[in-house]
């Protein structure tokens, strides 16, 4: 009888799931990923150079002293300012002038009213304009201005500008505003943040009046709202006098908006950039008033007037002159670096009587005023 081999009972073999094995491992890979990543992303450091990590662990111990605090190494740093270049500035100024023969009209006498004795003045100074003071270093505007700044610091006037331009553009006469731009008593008290200030923080002020910060954006907002509304009102030139800091304190002064010291150049001109634009955008000329003694004695680095960029934005600058003389120098050294227009028709001495020249601004004696 054969032998019959013994019946076993074998189960099914599991087969290894590989797929399963590896993306499950995949998973823990990318999950300690993730927490490394989040571990030590406040080691991971970006440079120039590209990214890297820096462990705390393999970082080099700083050094101590005896009493277990940090030693940090000595360097010796100098910080040097050199002078502001505008000699890549493009000249945008001094085209489409006509010749200036101005009566000037302080602000007390700019209404209806009073200005009449100066229109009457007109004719013995040869005058085709007037130069109407619509904001004194006072503070206090001419007229009742739009601007909520100048409602908000309680520094409006009463005059109808609207009616008064008109009045006088009726009667042919060229219009020009003077605007006191950064010598601004009623401002630079109750703006008080937008004063400039001293090294020891007490505002600047001195025989001319409180001063403003040119770099306050409170400031530049201010000056290109009264400018620009001057403009609508019908003007065809603004006149900006005080494009300035004083030559005394200059070097010493100090900016809140930045909370440093910058040269006085930088300042004034930064803000002699803005509103010449500004003025030019809105259709009219404008000049400033450069101050004769930093011009004479060399000083306009220290008065922030810079004579390169300024004949490059003003259309006319306008110098105080006691004489012809005097008056003549200040021209030269006004005109000499302009390159655009009629140099004749680009500079205006402002005098008591009547040079001969092309253009000027007459400031009438007293004495004279009816």
């Amino acid at each position: 009888m054969a032998r019959r081999e013994r019946e076993l009972y074998r189960g099914r073999r599991r087969r290894l799931n590989v797929i399963g094995l590896v993306l499950s491992a995949l998973a823990v890979l990318a999950i300690v990923a993730v927490v490394l990543f989040y571990s030590f992303q406040k080691y991971i450091v970006y440079d120039q150079d590209g990214i890297s990590l820096e462990l705390p662990l393999l970082a080099t111990p700083e050094p101590v002293d005896e009493s277990g605090e940090r030693v940090f190494e000595e360097v010796q740093v100098q910080l040097e300012i050199g002078e502001a270049d505008y000699s890549n500035v493009e000249a945008v100024a001094g085209e489409g002038l006509g010749e200036l023969r101005a009566v000037f009209v302080p602000a007390a006498s700019v209404n209806s009213v009073s200005v009449q004795s100066y229109v009457n003045l007109m004719g013995s100074y040869n005058a085709n304009a007037l130069v109407l003071e619509v904001k004194p270093t006072s503070g206090q505007l001419v007229w009742a201005s739009s601007s909520e700044t100048a409602e908000g610091f309680g520094v409006n006037g009463t005059q109808n500008m609207a009616s008064l331009v008109q009045a006088l553009k009726e009667q042919d006469i060229y219009l020009v505003a003077q605007v006191s731009c950064l010598v601004d008593d009623l401002m630079s008290e109750r703006a008080s943040s937008s004063a400039l200030r001293l090294i020891d923080g007490s505002p600047l002020t001195d025989s001319q009046g409180g001063w403003l910060d040119p770099y306050s954006s409170t400031v530049v907002n201010y000056l290109t709202e009264l400018c620009e509304e001057l403009v609508g009102y019908g003007f065809d030139e603004i006149l900006l006098k005080a494009v300035s800091l004083p030559v005394t304190e200059a070097s010493i002064y100090y900016s809140a908006e930045l909370s440093s010291t910058p040269t006085p150049t930088s300042a004034v001109c930064s803000l002699a950039q803005t509103l010449t634009s500004a003025v030019r955008s809105a259709g009219a000329f404008v000049s400033a008033v450069i101050d004769s003694d930093p011009l004479v004695n060399g000083q306009t680095d220290l008065s922030g007037q810079n004579i390169e960029l300024f004949t490059k934005v003003f259309d006319r600058l306008c110098c105080y002159s006691a004489t012809a003389y005097q008056a003549g120098v200040n021209g030269e050294m006004l005109t000499d670096p302009m390159t655009l227009g009629d140099s004749s028709l680009r500079y205006a001495p402002i005098m008591s009587y009547a040079p001969g020249t092309s253009c000027y601004i007459i400031q009438v004696p007293s004495y004279l005023i009816g």
